[in-house]
């Protein structure tokens, strides 16, 4: 990071130092921060919800081709989709190919659910055929780290306190 960049991060001014929620329901939190597109799931995926988490990934997609990144988190309380949105799964991120840099999915949470939901997540990864690395992780702090690679140098470091911020005050 350059000086100005350092000078305009610490004044809040950077573009990418601020979560921009653009959905947000008891189910479903879609946000970007910087070169992410992040969705949070805290219930099972319905179309619906699914299209919207589609729709934003793309437009986003779109607006920063090659370089843009997305981060999916399941909560522990959330359960897996069915086969019809794994499926769907697969080809939402599959269908970007090269223009989506890299893909981290945080499976939150320990126990039999989360097992169950990293396991199915898993599958859903093996049918992606896309040259970008899809990658999963236990929390947004170490999937953070891992997307950091991809980013401008100090780009993502408020991201986790500002994705943990906005899911406290999530509408129940």
């Amino acid at each position: 990071m350059t000086a100005s960049e350092q000078l305009l991060e610490a004044k809040g001014e950077l573009s990418d130092s601020k979560l921009k929620i653009s959905h947000r329901d008891p189910g479903l939190l879609v946000a970007s921060f910087g070169p992410v597109c992040i969705a949070v799931w805290d219930t099972q995926p319905t179309p619906v919800l699914f299209e919207i988490q589609r729709s934003q990934l793309a437009s986003a997609v779109l607006g920063n081709p090659g370089r843009q990144l997305f981060m999916c988190v399941v909560s522990g309380s959330a359960p897996p989709p069915e086969q019809e949105l794994r499926d769907a799964s697969s080809k939402m991120i599959t269908s970007h190919g090269t223009q989506l840099a890299a893909c981290a999915c945080v499976i939150e949470g320990s126990g039999f659910r989360s097992a169950i939901t990293r396991t199915v997540l898993t599958g859903i990864v093996l049918l992606i055929r896309t040259p970008s690395p899809v990658t999963f992780f236990e929390s947004v702090a170490s999937a953070n780290g891992w997307l950091g690679k991809y980013a401008r140098a100090g780009a993502l470091t408020k991201l986790p306190a500002e994705l943990e911020h906005a899911r406290a005050r999530r509408p129940a």
